[in-house]
């Protein structure tokens, strides 16, 4: 019997129960977009309490006051201030992401920082540092490993369903020129606000590479618009990634192993559905469908279970993706930007 044929249905996820963990008080640092599609899923799917919003920009958390029924602050220092919030969100653009973790972190708040948690590695190691040092969890938002097919995923690692493990390719394309941030220096940059996605999903089943090529085409201001890039391991394993905040196709993560493959996706960084047959090319092919009414960015709602889960079990760092993981795919993408020549800062 193959090893796929021994884990045939494909396993259901267990999801952590929203009501099975402590109902933390969350204050949410950026008044955003993300910020908005993250108070409204938690508000909806979860048990936890957002408390308050701050934004420096006259007028926004007003608006998310007003929308949501939460407080407001115009300072952050008086968000992170306040004794009845536990945890802060930091929801700000990637190269303000530090100080404001750091803020958090110092007043003593455990810290949820929106994905990428910097565009450098030292500065997300000073940040992982400083909460490891005060006893406070941080944790990176990349949310997509929190959703049900992440945690089918890792029940298929676990029983070793795929076998050797011996090619990743993944795309994580959209058409996103019309978000001015990404192509702005220090907004954001598309391989590291989206093309991290990818790197995250080519890590969750290899690891880290050990050798890195690329290519990219970058605008008039030097900022990656699309990368390709290629990734060796130790172990002789390969992956390859697309990523492009101009164009759009699919984005679908594939895995293929000596004894297994696997689809995820369309879109398979969001609630979407899992394909999984044995490496030959008629194989039957097993699908789990995520038919939950949680559809879309409405799967940040796990994430902050997670967290409040992880916090009842007294974790520092989170299980599903560690310091060293997040540190590690930001070395990734900095490593690419520098291989094509990228102007991000």
């Amino acid at each position: 019997m193959a090893i796929s044929d021994a884990i045939r249905p494909i396993p259901a996820p267990q999801v952590i129960d929203p009501n099975s963990v402590t109902s933390y008080r969350w204050g949410v640092i950026g008044a955003g977009g993300i910020a908005e599609q993250f108070i409204e899923t938690v508000q909806r799917h979860t048990n936890q309490r957002i408390v308050a919003v701050a934004s420096r920009t006259e007028g926004k958390a007003q608006d998310f006051g007003q929308k949501f029924g939460i407080e407001t602050h115009s300072s952050y220092e008086e968000l992170v201030s306040r004794d009845d919030i536990d945890i802060i969100y930091v929801a700000t653009i990637p190269s303000q992401h530090k100080a404001h973790a750091m803020l958090a972190i110092e007043a003593g708040k455990h810290v949820l920082i929106e994905k990428p948690v910097a565009l450098e590695p030292s500065e997300a190691k000073e940040i992982f540092a400083a909460a490891k040092a005060a006893g406070l969890l941080a944790m990176e938002a990349m949310w997509t490993r929190y959703l049900p097919q992440y945690d089918i995923i890792r029940q298929l690692l676990t029983a070793n369903a795929f076998g050797k493990i011996e090619m990743v390719n993944v795309s994580m394309c959209q058409s996103n020129l019309w978000m001015t941030r990404l192509f702005t220096k220090n907004g954001g940059d598309p391989m590291f606000d989206m093309g991290i996605y990818a790197v995250s999903f080519c890590q969750s089943f290899l690891g880290n590479p050990v050798e890195i090529t690329a290519q990219g085409v970058l605008n008039s201001e030097g900022i990656d618009e699309e990368v390709s890039a290629q990734f060796r391991y130790a172990n002789g394993a390969r992956a390859y990634i697309l990523v492009s905040g101009r164009s759009g196709i699919p984005a679908i993560g594939q895995v293929s192993g000596t004894e297994a493959k696997m689809n995820v996706g369309p879109e398979f960084c969001i609630p979407s559905r899992l394909d999984f047959s044995s490496k030959e090319f008629y194989a039957e092919v097993s699908t789990w469908k995520d038919e939950s009414e949680i559809r879309g960015h409405q799967g940040l709602c796990y994430q902050a279970t997670a967290m409040a889960f992880f916090l009842d079990e007294g974790l520092l760092e989170s299980p599903f993706e560690s310091h060293a993981d997040s540190i590690a795919n930001l070395e990734v993408c900095e490593k690419i930007v520098q291989l094509i020549g990228a102007q991000i800062k």
